[in-house]
Order: structure tokens, then sequence, then C-alpha cells
């Protein structure tokens, strides 16, 4: 009991001294910092009026441009010339004296890490002597991400495309063309890229998934990988795609030029054709062309990269597959066949709303030149172009008397390496044209191709000179130059 009350003393003792101690300090009282004192005060006005200073008058120019507030305001280039051959010299200039080399440094000893990659050794031919079969994948679809997610059978209606996406034109901010050729059904096996620049043909190999393809150092050469391609959609289309090249130093991202296609189907003298019209990315009433390409069965995509070059220059295109060239045995038609089906595909499409019925012609192209001339006549054509390349023999063109019926104004364009065995032919048109009157416009443009366009050799070669070279602008300005 003493025990406990002397703990309760204690306790009570303790808090008696803290409660005197807390009444017997005194503190200041905390105020908040002053932040800003400001002292306000009356200011007199000064009696002289400050006066701003006066704006720099800026002088004219010695030499003012006009502004160009659209393409209308742009001069119109001149039309070509209705009597006079015109002969396009586009040599490349020669190159630079080279420089002389400063002295070389002795080289550092360098360490090999890794071997070097060599080419594989070119495959000889079978022990029948014919070429090694190329085996040509079928064509897929290829699916985007989310279809992969939640399942291929309820999106792939809907987000799928087809791999003819990859092929066709794509235009960089420097308007530089990169064309893209489906060539997988013929002797390249694969798709074909063009370069307009560099002057480069190169074929893609199909790298990682279904979108990223690598381009070699030729055109049958894969390894050492100098470059790739990045094919990258929108929706259920190719908008454009990465190019990474040794050529240049940065990566570009050329956007496709997607110009309106459809197949379509028209009556002929023999029952329906099926064809492909192709159309400038934007606008109506453009002119068109019906292409004949011979009597030849050509590969599609090869035809339709050069159709979209057209389309591209604001030019309409119809082309059809000649008869005997859809089964897997083909068996081509006569000329004279070839010519009936370009005249109902001409009737066809001079009576499409879309297009300008009195610009609606024909292309005749390389072999299909002599069918196009009989076709302009046969189907009262307003005018025609005649390509005259390489792949076409001077002795299959019309006679003097056939094309001296020609009453309609045509554009002669000669290309090809060798242009001297036109000669005859060019002497019989500048004789109709300056002694009868014919509205023939020549233009002798010699195929300049680069290294590995020339490599191209093969059936299909002439189509990817012709995407190459593009006269497609300069065939499209003559027809737009036309007056109804």
């Amino acid at each position: 009991m003493r025990q406990a009350l002397s703990w309760i003393l204690s306790i009570l003792f303790h808090v008696a001294v803290a409660l005197l101690l807390m009444h017997s300090v005194h503190l200041e009282p905390l105020f908040p910092e002053k932040l800003l004192e400001v002292d306000l005060t009356q200011v007199e006005e000064p009696e002289e009026v400050i006066q701003p200073m006066p704006e720099p008058v800026s002088e004219p120019l010695p030499m003012e441009q006009p502004v160009v507030e659209s393409a209308e305001d742009l001069p119109a280039a001149a039309p070509l010339p209705m009597d006079k051959t015109v002969v396009l010299d586009d040599a490349p200039p020669p190159p630079p004296e080279p420089e002389p080399e400063p002295a070389a440094e002795p080289e550092p000893e360098a360490v090999e890490i890794s071997p070097t990659k060599t080419l594989p050794p070119e495959e000889e031919p079978a022990e029948d002597g014919k070429p090694k079969k190329i085996v040509v994948r079928k064509d897929f679809t290829v699916h985007r991400g989310h279809e992969a997610r939640f399942g291929r059978t309820m999106m792939g209606d809907y987000f799928s495309y087809s791999s003819r996406e990859f092929s066709g034109h794509f235009k960089t901010k420097d308007n530089r063309t990169i064309s893209i050729i489906d060539a997988r059904n013929t002797q390249y096996g694969r798709f074909l890229i063009y370069d307009s620049k560099n002057k480069t043909l190169r074929r893609l190999k199909q790298a990682f998934g279904k979108y990223v393809y690598t381009i070699g150092p030729s055109l049958y050469a894969d390894e050492p990988v100098q470059g790739s391609v990045t094919f990258l959609a929108k929706n259920d289309r190719i908008e454009r795609f990465i190019l990474v090249t040794d050529d240049d130093r940065i990566a570009h991202y050329p956007r496709k030029v997607h110009v309106r296609e459809e197949d379509v189907s028209f009556p002929g003298p023999a029952g329906e054709i099926g064809g492909f019209l192709t159309r400038p990315p934007y606008g109506e009433g453009h002119p068109g062309v019906v292409v004949i390409y011979g009597t030849a069965c050509a590969d599609q995509g090869m035809v339709q990269g050069f159709t979209r070059a057209l389309s591209m220059y604001n030019l309409a295109t119809l082309s059809f597959v000649p008869r005997g060239c859809g089964g897997e045995d083909p068996q081509p038609a006569a000329e004279a066949d070839l010519v009936a089906d370009a005249a109902a595909a001409r009737d066809h499409m001079a009576g499409l709303p879309r297009l300008d019925a009195a610009k609606v012609g024909i292309w005749g192209n390389g072999p299909g030149v002599p069918a196009a001339v009989r076709t302009a006549a046969k189907a009262h054509s307003p005018f025609l172009v005649c390509q005259l390349s390489d792949s076409l023999d001077p002795a299959s063109v019309p006679g003097r008397k056939t094309l001296a019926a020609l009453d309609i104004p045509v554009f002669w364009l000669i290309t090809g390496k060798d242009t001297g065995r036109w000669k005859p032919l060019i002497a019989i048109l500048e004789s109709l044209r300056d002694n009868d009157g014919k509205t023939f416009s020549i233009v002798v443009a010699p195929a300049r191709p680069s290294k590995e366009v020339l490599s191209a050799q093969g059936e299909q070669s002439a189509w990817v000179e012709q995407v190459a070279d593009d006269h497609a602008s300069l065939a499209a300005s003559w027809i737009g130059a036309l007056k109804p």
C-alpha cells in the first residue's frame, strides 16, 4: 500500500512540475514572412512627349518575282510540234576529271572478326540442257494485327488485302519515283524495284514476315544485302514503305500513287471480253487509251505496271487479255481477232461517262503497233500512239499505203537501244507529213537504260524498260495538248 501511494505522489509531482515550466516560458508569436513591399507614391508625368520611332520603309527588290497562287497560274508547257521530228538526246554529261588522291596513310593492323560472305556459285543448267524451272509461289493475303488476335474468320473480310497492293508507283518528297513491279509470275519470280534517281533495278527478297524485303547488290544476287523495303499499311491498303539503301545516307518514305483500278467486261465479236480499267487518282473527264501489246501472252502484272505509269500522268487506260491467253495452254489468236477485240474495247471505253469520249484513242505498244494502226481506222479513233521498241521488227510495220490512209493525229515514239534501224520508216513518215499534210509527231528517244535494266534480258524485259525510261509522261502531255 505504501509503495502504491509513493508512485501516485511521484506522478502528481512530475505533472505539477511540467505545468509550472509550461506557464513560465513565453515565446514570441510567429507572423507570415513579408514577400513584397511596395511604396505607393505619385509619379509625375514628363513635360516632353516621347515620339515613337518611325517605321523603316523597305525598298522594293530590283527583280520582283510574281506570286503563283495556284497550279493554273503556271505557264503551260509548249506542245510538241506537228511538222518536225524531235530527237531527244539525254546522254549523261562526261564524268569529271578525277582529282589527285592524297597519299595513303599506313593502315593499322586489322583483326578478322568473322569470315567475309561470298556470293553463291552460279547454278548450272539441268542435264537435259533446259534452264532450271522456277517455282512461283501463289498469291497470299496479308492479315492485320487485330485480325491475328481475334481470328481470321471474324476480321478477314474487312481488314485484309492482297499482296498485289505491294506493286505500284511511289513518290518521294523530292518528286522521285520508285516503282514496284509485280513480276512473280515471270522468269524473275519476285517483285522488282526500280529507282528513277539511281537508275537501279533489283529483285526483292522476302526477309521477315510479309512486310520486310531485302535488296541485293544486283538483279540476280541477294547478298550482301544493300538495302531493305518495309511496307506500311493504312486500314486495308498499302500506303507507303520505308526505303533504306547504301546509295542514300538517309531513309525515304515514298507514298503510293493510288490510281483507281477495276476489272471490267464488255461485249466482243466472240463473246464477253475481260479487261482492266485504270484511271488517274482524282477527277473525272480524263482522256484515255486502249493499250494493244500484240497477240503474245504477256504477264498481266507487267502490263499493269505500265498502265499504272500512264494513269499516274492523268491518262486512263483499258487493257484486255488477247484471245487464247486465258488458259493454262496459251494459244494466241490471229491479228485480225485482236483488231476486232480492240475496236470493241475502244467503243466500250468511249461510252464510259467518267471519261472524255472525244479523247479516247489507241496506244500500240511494241508488237502491238501493227494491230493498233489497223484498229485506229476501224474504230474511228481520234488519235493514235505508236511506241516502237526493240521488241518490234521494222518489217512488220504496215507500209506506206496503210500509213497514208491515217487521217488522224499520230504520235510516233521511237525508242530502243538502236534507233538507226527505223530510218526507212522515219523517211516515209516525214514524207507523208511534209508532202501530204499528215499530222504526224515524230519523237526519237534512244533508250539509255542502266546496267541493271540491260541485264533484265528475257521476254518481259521490254515492259521493264518502258516503265524505267518514263516515256509515259511525254506521250500523255501530247495527248493532253490535242484539240477535240
